[in-house]
């Protein structure tokens, strides 16, 4: 299995999707994929204006789907670079707390566009910066 799927204890992964004990045999079956850190620009008034940093795993709907997925990161990252650069020109500032929720709201359909066992987009790590 490549090193970049995970795969979760019960415990772990029930408590990562929010899934109450008993859902814990669900949450097993999941595996999760991590991608490498996307970095695009915050343009505002045509003029660069910092540094949107993203770090993302894929929630997969099962081992067997994050097993063929890597061989899809390009895809993926295409799209996930797409969605990222649309939505830091319109929602991203270098000055203000970026809006997690809404990111991954524009992640999570246009990833799944390229993989449909793809459950959810859970953004690990961000960061926007003046530069």
């Amino acid at each position: 299995m490549p090193r970049s799927v995970l795969k979760l204890s019960a415990i772990v992964a029930a408590s990562l999707v929010g899934a109450a004990p008993g859902h814990a045999a669900e949450a097993e079956a999941a595996s999760f994929v991590i991608m490498d850190e996307i970095s695009v620009p915050i343009i505002d008034a045509s003029r660069i204006d910092g540094v949107l940093r993203v770090s993302l795993t894929l929630q997969m709907r099962d081992a067997q789907g994050a097993a063929a997925l890597t061989r899809r990161m390009p895809a993926l990252r295409a799209s996930a670079l797409a969605a990222t650069i649309e939505f830091a020109r319109l929602h991203a500032s270098p000055f203000s707390a970026v809006d997690v929720a809404r990111l991954s709201a524009a992640l999570t359909p246009a990833l799944a566009r390229v993989d449909q066992g793809i459950a959810k987009v859970l953004i690990v790590k961000i960061s926007a910066m003046p530069g």
